[in-house]
């Protein structure tokens, strides 16, 4: 044992300094390598731009793969049941010509799909870009859903001229639609449209809305509200077909269907419609019909009743709520800014301003509005006893001006009107010479009234002041009635009043053209063509008029007929008048005179006025309330006075002829005057129908005897006489 003990020393030394060499040679070589570096004159250039993933002989335009093409770091995570890359910073995906942006993402390569998070953008080409928080997308299937978060507080879809907003969006890129189904916002040029849902095709440009939809015109201000709306950003029509509410300034429109271009303001309303038109000051005026073209740039709208009659058709109907009247008809229209209606096809226009309704019935009806300036209540109510008086004297407004307590400017007589033709040169120097003179006046009027016509002569001085500038005044002529030379002063009427302080008033007018009628309890009538004007309280009838009023006929060549509070108070036959009245059997009481004029009071004949060939067949009562005589008179002029009804004063002048028969011995030929026809057929009449009193006329059928009578050109007074009926 001691003998091997100095063998294992010795090995042990051995190895200790052998690995001491092998260190130190280390040191030597690694000392030498750092030499040869130093000495090395290569550099390594420094990267110039993110390295990217490649795929090697990829077709990396494939429309059915998504593609990584850029992120500054990816990380796959180990022991993953599928590949699964994280990827951090400027991270770019394509799939065909869809690129998509994001801050981080989970790209799954095996499906196709991935997961985008932070200040997510979708853009293909120059026509649509999407940006969002959060993008998951399918690349397969082609869809993506995109919703809001930190980095983008909604979810905005923008083409050139359309902007989506929302805070859940999905996008299908196979039919290039997006929707949202939780409230969004699409706004374009004209229009901003909301709802709860919405959907959107770039490509198309149709949108379609669901559930409290508002459309609001950012031109006009006007809001649509509806359930259901197809729209078309690209020609800014909208399609109704639902229940629908359009509020304009003074528009209202309620429909279920139809088309509205929201850019020229035009609609064709396809289903049973109604426009509500407002006035300053907030009468109505409504049309409604079965369709409606309206048209907001000219404020025309035109009502249709349907033609097919399995769509349960009804007339257009056109109601004014502030003078009481209703117009339907088969076609009418109406214009806001003129404030005109015009219906045709069987129309009917009813007045119900009175307790009983007035029908009026042609081939063609319009109203109008007309403007007129009327004194105020203050000025138009009657003045005292002395007043009138004392006004009575004068005889122009020349008068009233010397007896008022103000001194005025007075014009020369002679001075030249503003509107009159006259050459410059001639015209300055008189025109200069009435400056001197009216200058000359105001000084000698007092101080208060020089200040007051200060503006008149202001007025004058600035026109003489452009006559003096003027050059070639001698080929320049005066020839426009807005060149004022002289300003207008107070025009004044009779009674003192100034007319400045006449204020505007709207009265109606209505035509009636083409074998008009009208009808009301009290009085019926027909003619070729009726015109009534509320501003003078005057109904005209013309060619072949007839009115019946209880057993009275009147007719004429022209009959004319004026109302007072809606009830008539007199009536005119200037040209040629025949009054018939029923009496019993074949005997009627007859008129007839070149001119004629009635006098009612409560709807009750007072008075008879007639002038030039009086001519009359009546039977007087007896006071048993018999008739047992004729009487034929012709005289020059003719009244009559009424009382209760029955004749109180009858007058004859200046020579009278006439002839009494006894009843029995009267001949046929002896009971009517030339011309005497009784138009009973031509009547109105009114029948009980369902539950109220209904005119025949009413549903616009035209009776064949009122045809043809307007269809012979004679005039009512010269018709041949047919035996009564």
């Amino acid at each position: 044992m001691l003998s091997k003990t100095p063998k294992l020393i010795v090995f042990l030394l051995a190895a200790i300094m052998l690995s001491g060499g092998i260190s130190v040679m280390d040191s030597l070589y690694a000392q030498q390598r750092k030499k040869e570096e130093k000495k090395e004159s290569f550099n390594r250039p420094a990267p110039t731009q993110p390295i990217k993933p490649t795929i090697p002989d990829a077709n990396r335009y494939q429309e059915d793969k998504v593609f990584l093409e850029n992120a500054d770091s990816l990380f796959r995570p180990p022991m993953d049941y599928e590949e699964k890359q994280i990827v951090k910073g400027s991270v770019v995906f394509r799939q065909g010509g869809m690129w998509m942006y994001c801050d981080s993402a989970y790209y799954f390569p095996e499906r196709n799909s991935l997961d985008a998070f932070g200040h997510v953008e979708m853009r293909q080409g120059d026509t649509l870009f999407v940006y969002a928080d959060k993008l998951f997308y399918d690349g397969g299937a082609r869809k993506a859903i995109l919703t809001a978060g930190p980095s983008r507080p909604d979810v905005t879809l923008k083409d050139p001229k359309v902007t989506l907003t929302t805070d859940s969006l999905d996008y299908d890129m196979n039919i290039e639609i997006g929707w949202y189904t939780r409230g969004g916002k699409l706004q374009d040029d004209i229009n901003v449209l909301t709802s709860t849902y919405g959907e959107y095709s770039p490509a198309t440009k149709l949108a379609r809305f669901e559930d409290d939809v508002v459309l609001v015109n950012t031109k006009d201000g006007y809001k649509m509200y509806t359930e259901e709306l197809d729209y078309n950003t690209g020609t800014h029509i909208a399609t109704i077909d639902t229940e629908t509410r359009i509020e304009g300034a003074n528009d209202t429109i309620l429909t279920t269907a139809g088309r509205y271009n929201t850019q020229t303001d035009n609609a064709i309303l396809t289903a049973r419609s109604t426009i509500l038109h407002r006035d300053s000051s907030m009468n109505v005026v409504t049309l409604e019909g079965d369709s409606i073209i309206y048209d907001k740039a000219t404020r025309l709208s035109r009502a249709y009743m349907f033609r097919d009659y399995a769509k349960n058709p009804q007339p257009m109907v056109l109601t004014d709520t502030a003078r009481k009247m209703t117009l339907i008809g088969g076609y009418g229209e109406y214009n806001d800014s003129l404030r005109r209606a015009y219906s045709t096809e069987y129309p009917l226009l009813m007045e119900y301003s009175q307790k009983d309704t007035l029908f009026l019935r042609a081939d063609t009806i319009l109203t109008s509005i007309r403007v007129e300036y009327v004194w105020p209540d203050s000025l138009a109510k009657a003045l005292s006893a002395e007043t009138r008086a004392r006004l009575k004297k004068y005889t122009s407004p020349e008068e009233i001006a010397d007896d008022m307590d103000i001194e005025m400017l007075r014009i020369p007589a002679n001075f030249n009107k503003p509107g009159h033709a006259a050459k410059l040169l001639g015209f300055s120097e008189v025109f200069f010479k009435q400056l001197e003179d009216l200058k000359k006046e105001q000084g000698k009027v007092s101080k208060p009234a020089q200040e007051a016509n200060k503006p008149v002569l202001a007025s004058v001085e600035t026109m003489a002041d452009t006559v003096t500038k003027t050059e070639g005044g001698s080929d320049i002529l005066v020839e426009s009635d807005s060149v004022a030379l002289i300003p207008a002063g107070p025009r004044l009427d009779k009674l003192g009043r100034d007319s400045t302080y006449m204020v505007p008033k709207d009265y109606h007018v209505a035509r009636a053209i083409g074998r008009a009628r009208f009808f009301r309890q009290d009085m019926q009538g027909v003619a070729d063509t009726m015109i009534y004007q509320e501003y003078d309280s005057m109904l005209y009838l013309i060619r072949k008029p007839i009115v019946w009023s209880d057993q009275k006929q009147v007719y004429g060549d022209k009959i004319n007929v004026h109302f007072n509070d809606s009830t008539v108070d007199r009536a005119d036959l200037p040209e040629k008048g025949f009054m018939a009245e029923y009496i019993d059997e074949d005997f009627y009481n007859q008129l007839s005179g070149k001119k004629m004029t009635a006098y009612f009071e409560n709807d009750e004949l007072r008075r008879l006025e007639v002038e030039g060939n009086v001519e009359t067949i009546f039977l007087p009562m007896e006071n048993d309330s018999t008739y047992n005589k004729l009487v034929n008179v012709e005289s020059s002029f003719l009244t009559i006075d009424m009382k209760d009804r029955t004749l109180d004063k009858l007058k004859f002048w200046p020579e009278t002829t006439g002839t009494l028969y006894p009843l029995f011995l009267v001949k046929r030929a002896q009971q009517y005057l030339p011309g005497f026809q009784w138009f009973e057929p031509l009547r109105p009449k009114r029948e009980w129908y369902g539950d109220r009193w209904k005119w025949m006329d009413e549903l616009g059928e035209v009776p064949e005897e009122l045809d043809n009578y307007f269809k012979d050109d004679t005039p009512a007074s010269k018709m041949k006489m047919q035996s009564p009926q």
